[in-house]
């Protein structure tokens, strides 16, 4: 028994005008599908450093309630930034620093002051307003009170990951 599709394509058994009609419309469906396949791509992934995501700025304030006994300092450079943005330190969920920019050398200062003196691991972010994106430094350091991180020639650059 032959399958329907075979039927339809044998074209043996048909008028010549039909036989014509029906190889017309096998091959107009077959470009179809053809420009159909040649139009679809797959979509390129998200470059977070290139393309701009819609995060708004998120304000992050520094919740001090000690007496300023612990704290540290770090000079960071903020390596794939092409416009200043807002650096700020972490302790859990604990915004405990936010760094000042210092466009002649295009670094950031920053200055963590945790709410208990602790060896909790700092976490750096970022957020870009060019991109409108918050990025997420790849690793921490444990906060060591009266302690200092990167210089001028030799700043802390760390690795990002887009949140």
């Amino acid at each position: 028994m032959k399958s329907i599709v075979s039927r339809v394509l044998d074209c043996s058994k048909l008028s010549w005008w039909s036989s014509l009609r029906v190889k017309n419309f096998s091959m107009m469906v077959l470009g179809a599908v053809l420009i159909m396949a040649a139009g679809c791509k797959p979509q390129e992934p998200v470059n977070p450093f290139v393309d701009p995501g819609n995060t708004p700025d998120p304000q992050w304030v520094v919740t001090v309630e000690n007496d300023l006994t612990a704290s540290m300092t770090a000079i960071v450079k903020v390596s794939f930034a092409n416009q200043p943005g807002t650096l700020a330190a972490f302790i859990g969920n604990e915004c405990c620093g936010i760094a000042e920019f210092k466009a002649d050398y295009g670094l950031y200062w920053l200055y963590i002051s945790p709410n208990a003196e602790s060896s909790d691991e700092v976490q750096l972010r970022f957020y870009s307003p060019e991109l409108k994106r918050i990025f997420e430094a790849n690793s921490t350091f444990p906060f060591s009170n009266y302690t200092h991180l990167g210089t001028l020639s030799d700043p802390l650059t760390p690795e990002w990951t887009a949140e």
